[in-house]
């Protein structure tokens, strides 16, 4: 049953078909060849010459092999049964060999239109390929076995040669480690068979023209010349060939519709749901359907042309209110006096406010949608319908509300898979079975004024700007998200990422001074995060930093924004000694339209940064309870109840409870915190000041001991480096004397206020005499300062 018979009927004649390739060609040179010949014997029999019926038996001998090559040689039809030789595709069966092995069948393969697309789309090139089959210890009939296999679960015409190269793939004995290191599982390869034969299927569907009824189907309907102006007919723009809509629930969203505008009811329907959702695809579809002459209608319904009103056109097209509700009563009479018109609101709620760029014609449109004589189909999003609703009951209540849910997974890939031939064909390119996933996976952290299927498509659209010869790769996605969305997905990946990485104490502590217990814990949740080890569910790290005021909680967050995110911009920081009363936590998750300061709007807006949440012990129990969910799931739902995600941030919050304590305990038994770190937290805990399960969805409580006098030297060397930093347009350099530096540490040591003291001195002692001798012109460019103990007394 599996063994390849090299002489079969099919096999023959797929090879002798090959010669006719390509076909087209070939055949009209048939075809010019019977009829010259059909001629010669025309013209033989006009003059009474016996060889006419020579020439005629030959032209029919000619047509009988052209009718057999069109019908059987070159199409190779399926044999009956489910040997092989039946089983095999046409393109197969022409590079088969009379003895065919694994390793001797890859170059054929890959020359078939599945083969290649598998290589193209999964980087299953000949080379990979090869390697496959020289690894495989099977024969030739194990393959077939394992292609038939294929072939029933992905429900395929034909055996195809894609089949045969995931069969020879799957036959080797570390297929699932090989693929893991093309990033593929076996799984995809199958939906690789499946992308393909649903392609081809729209290839072959392409070639049947639909019957719509044709020029006569609007002779008989009436005369719309200002609907005409101001609409777009859908149904004039459709293709020839059948719709095709992917989702399941799409297929239901268009049935009910069918059933809505066939019955006797309120003829209207109401799409409700997000953007990208898809809810001009069901229009579309929805058109496509009933002016089908083989789609089983009402003929209440058949040949009817959806046009969709623009809001924008008639609102320019009118100067006054008055002029606006005359023009729609016009289009309304207008398209019920003609019959065949169904009319489609997009963006409905356009149609119904007050204001710049939108209409109010809920006074005229309630009166039509109540009486029912006109079919009407308007689509919005959930959040506009409520407005509405509560705006207008009235008009609400005429109308037949359906939720267009958005896609899940498997639904958004293959919309993904249907729709990247288009973005093919526009720009030139060729989309990875990847760069599918990456959009997929990169769209939904990261994209939220859409839902799926539509933010999906957005990005793998916008990744074709970002092409590495010609392929949509996962890179190209990833660029596409970070060029316009302004975060970092690719962490890690050069040479140079990886550096910085492993250097990251050494570049925070060049800004910053000691607390190496918080430095090293926040390194290690940097390092795990880029080597994707961490948990992708949570923010990369969260820490809650006590301490006393001016030992350096903010700096190391501002240290890690400057070195790991590339500026001290990505930062968001909030004070929450701002966020005191229950009332706040709206403040806290506002949307942005209401508030861009808000917590969630400001992530969203820059999802890749530090949250800073300075003195969270000041902040309301309620606003820390919606925090939770934040550090425990990674997301924070705002007052529109939408998703925004953290878990590309890094959460610290920081605190001065216990401030005193630590003091104390340094002060007496040196500097050694992990000790009492636990006694801390438990009179934290026990005093109120925190809850336990908020202290528990931290990752690392960081305890920041107070600064010495030897750690404000080195703090004021910081500050040095700083002003030399900009004093370089001058060429002009500072150096302060080691009595210099102990005189500033002197006046600026404040035990209970740390290091934030120190910049006020070194201000005013100087910077403002570098200032002085600036402008007095003891200091010109090229000039080394060397300031000492005594010219800073001097004042």
């Amino acid at each position: 049953m599996n063994e390849f018979n090299y002489n079969s009927v099919r096999a023959r004649e797929a090879r002798f078909g090959r010669l006719f390739r390509p076909a087209p060609v070939k055949l009209i040179l048939i075809l010019i060849i019977i009829g010259s010949g059909l001629g010669c014997a025309y013209l033989l029999f006009l003059k009474h010459n016996s060889l006419g019926w020579l020439c005629l038996a030959l032209m029919i001998a000619v047509l009988m092999f052209y009718i057999w090559l069109v019908n059987e040689a070159i199409p190779v039809p399926l044999g009956k049964s489910e040997n092989i030789n039946d089983l095999l595709s046409v393109n197969v069966l022409r590079v088969m060999s009379k003895r065919p092995t694994p390793q001797n069948l890859v170059g054929g393969l890959m020359k078939t239109r599945s083969g290649a697309f598998l290589a193209l789309r999964f980087g299953l090139t000949p080379a990979n390929l090869r390697f496959f089959a020289e690894g495989t210890n099977v024969d030739m009939e194990m393959i077939f076995t394992t292609a038939r296999s294929i072939w029933k679960a992905t429900e395929g015409e034909t055996i195809s040669g894609g089949m045969l190269a995931v069969a020879i793939v799957q036959s080797h004995p570390e297929h699932e480690l090989l693929l893991r290191q093309m990033r593929l599982e076996l799984a995809d390869l199958y939906q690789g068979i499946n992308w393909y034969n649903h392609l081809h299927g729209l290839i072959k569907s392409s070639k049947q023209r639909r019957r719509d009824g044709g020029i006569a189907r609007d002779f008989s309907f009436g005369y719309i010349p200002t609907l005409q102006r101001y609409g777009r007919n859908l149904s004039e723009q459709l293709g020839a060939t059948k719709a095709q809509v992917c989702l399941a629930t799409h297929h239901e969203i268009v049935d009910k519709m069918i059933s809505t505008f066939s019955s006797g009811g309120r003829q209207n329907v109401t799409l409700v749901g997000a953007d990208g959702s898809g809810r001009s695809t069901v229009v579309t579809a929805f058109a496509e359907k009933i002016l089908d002459a083989d789609t089983k209608v009402s003929n209440k319904l058949k040949y009817r042309q959806v046009f969709m009103l623009d809001a924008a056109m008639l609102i320019s097209a009118a100067n006054r209110p008055d002029q606006l509700n005359n023009l729609m009563i016009r289009i309304f009479n207008e398209a019920y006096a003609a019959k065949n018109i169904i009319l489609f609101l997009d963006q409905a709620q356009l149609f119904f406010e007050d204001g710049v760029g939108s209409v109010d014609i809920s006074n005229i449109l309630t009166p039509v949608l109540e009486a029912g004589n006109l079919r009407i189909i308007l689509a919005m999003n959930e959040q506009k319908f409520l407005e509405l609703s509560a705006r207008n009951s009235a008009l609400a209540n005429a109308l037949n509300k359906v939720v267009v849910p958005p896609a899940n997974y498997e639904e958004t890939m293959k919309v993904l898979q249907d729709q990247a031939p288009h973005l093919e064909i526009k720009h030139q390119v060729i989309c990875t079975y990847l760069a599918l996933k990456e959009a997929y996976r990169l769209s939904e952290k990261y994209i939220h004024n859409l839902v799926m299927p539509g933010r999906a498509l957005n990005l793998l659209e916008l990744a074709c700007n970002y092409a590495e010869g010609k392929f949509i790769t996962i890179n190209s996605v990833q660029q596409a998200i970070e060029k316009t969305q302004g975060i970092k997905v690719q962490s890690g990946g050069s040479d140079d990422e990886r550096v910085k990485l492993l250097r990251l104490e050494e570049l925070i502590h060049q800004r910053m001074i000691d607390q190496n217990e918080a430095v090293t814990t926040v390194a290690d949740a940097l390092r795990r995060s880029a080597a994707g080890v961490r948990n992708q569910n949570r923010p990369i790290g969260t820490f809650l930093f006590l301490g006393p005021t001016g030992v350096g909680k903010t700096e190391l967050a501002k240290a890690i924004s400057e070195v790991y995110f590339n500026g001290e911009d990505h930062i968001i920081r909030l004070d929450l000694n701002e966020f005191v009363t229950m009332n706040d936590v709206s403040r806290l998750i506002a949307d942005g339209v209401e508030n861009a300061q808000s917590l969630t709007a400001q992530v969203m807006k820059q999802p890749f940064a530090v949250v800073l949440l300075d003195e969270i012990e000041k902040a309301h129990p309620q606003v820390l309870t919606t925090l939770l969910q934040m550090l425990d799931e990674g997301i924070l739902r705002d007052l529109n109840n939408r998703e925004i995600s953290f878990r590309d941030t890094i959460v610290i919050a920081t605190s001065n409870a216990g401030a005193n304590t630590i003091r104390e305990y340094v002060s007496r038994r040196g500097e050694n915190l992990d000790v009492m770190k636990e006694q801390l937290i438990n009179t934290m805990i026990h005093e109120g000041q925190f809850q336990p399960e908020f202290l528990n969805r931290f990752d690392e409580i960081c305890i920041f001991k107070p600064l010495s006098k030897g750690d404000l030297v080195k703090i004021v060397d910081l500050m040095i480096k700083s002003i030399n930093k900009t004093l370089a347009p001058q060429k002009i350099s500072v150096t302060l004397t080691d009595e210099a530096k102990l005189l500033l540490v002197e006046r600026g040591y404040d035990p209970q206020m740390g290091a934030r003291p120190m910049r006020r001195i070194v201000q005013k002692l100087v910077e403002n005499l570098i200032a002085k001798l600036v402008l007095s012109g003891a200091a010109m460019s090229g000039s080394d300062i060397v300031i000492t103990k005594e010219m800073l007394e001097q004042g």
